[in-house]
């Protein structure tokens, strides 16, 4: 069940069997940032989202001096996208920390204690302060099977029934038969219905 919360002025919208996002903190959540995190993703204990709060390092003083001396907020220049998007079947573990505007791709391990400031692909393990890119999980060729594959998207009673096979080491010849078990299985309506 996809689960959707408020965090301050925003909100956080959380896939299905995603662990450990009881343990998440939320950090400047007044700013109305967003997090969207995938279906089966695993989160260690004390992970750490940062939704705002960036200084401007680029201006005079890098003290909020706006929010103290005048009445009305001054826009942002140059503003970006603060969301925080995390993709599907993540490992997040002990300790990390995602900071603003990040969006991590399926299937990537970010390290215990890593903080995260760059966008991760699929697949993808980074870590340490600040995290950078370790390896990929898989090559290229697994990693574009195992995306069109997604897995995670598939109704609960299907991933049932492939969870032995999913829990195995991947082969490409074993992706592909796992995506013709779904090609099989897709129910097709309206117009379809009738080719």
């Amino acid at each position: 069940m996809i689960t959707e919360t408020p965090i301050g002025n925003g909100k956080a919208v959380i896939g299905r069997f995603t662990l450990g996002c009881d343990d998440i903190t939320f950090h400047n959540t007044g700013e109305g940032t967003n997090v969207a995190i995938g279906s089966f993703c695993s989160i260690a204990e004390e992970v750490k989202i940062i939704l705002g709060g960036q200084h401007k390092i680029n201006r005079i003083a890098s003290f909020p001096v706006e929010q103290f001396f005048q009445d009305e907020h001054v826009p942002e220049d140059n503003q970006r996208d603060m969301d925080v998007i995390i993709g599907n079947d993540v490992w997040i573990g002990h300790g990390a920390t995602i900071m603003p505007g990040v969006k991590i791709a399926d299937g990537a391990v970010i390290a215990a204690n890593a903080t995260v400031f760059k966008d991760i692909g699929p697949f993808e393990i980074w870590g340490g302060n600040p995290a950078t890119f370790q390896r990929k999980r898989f090559d290229d060729d697994m990693i574009a099977a195992l995306q069109d594959l997604a897995w995670w998207n598939l109704p609960e009673e299907l991933i049932e029934g492939m969870a032995p096979l999913l829990s195995t080491v991947p082969t490409l010849e074993l992706v592909a038969e796992l995506k013709t078990i779904v090609n099989d299985l897709v129910v097709f309506e309206g117009d379809e219905a009738a080719a």
